[in-house]
């Protein structure tokens, strides 16, 4: 049971790191026509907080099948997805600015998108070297 917890949760996981990918691609596909940005970039938001609740709620059954205590390792996570919603909000106010400019934001998207796939990689290779004990995070 833990097992299919724990697959469930790297599925979304690795989900929501594709979402990612093709939120990185969105605004550049449709940016001839900032009505088509404008829509698919907004679909976009609501399948990355969908996809990202759908992480935090795989790891809080998991961690409540498994009867895990608190770690370290556990408050990593949650700052990161701390970090991600606090970098989607601002993402969405900035480009929501510059749409009422008539603006097409593609670069600024590009930023936070990245940065947000640089710390999902980053947290990755953690988790990676964790479970390969390369590194001791309690």
């Amino acid at each position: 049971m833990i097992q299919e917890a724990l697959l469930y949760h790297t599925v979304t996981i690795k989900l929501f790191f594709a979402l990612l990918v093709i939120n990185l691609w969105m605004p550049k596909l449709f940016s001839q026509n900032i009505i088509k940005e404008v829509k698919a970039t907004r679909i976009s938001f609501f399948f990355f907080w969908a996809m990202l609740t759908m992480v935090a709620f795989t790891g809080v059954v998991l961690i409540m099948i498994a009867e895990l205590p608190w770690s370290i390792w556990m408050s990593l996570m949650v700052a990161v997805w701390v970090l991600l919603s606090i970098l989607e909000i601002i993402r969405s106010r900035k480009l929501t600015q510059l749409w009422r400019e008539g603006q097409s934001a593609v670069s600024i998207s590009w930023r936070y998108v990245v940065a947000e796939m640089m710390i999902m990689a980053l947290m990755f290779t953690i988790a990676i070297m964790k479970s390969k004990d390369a590194i001791s995070i309690p």
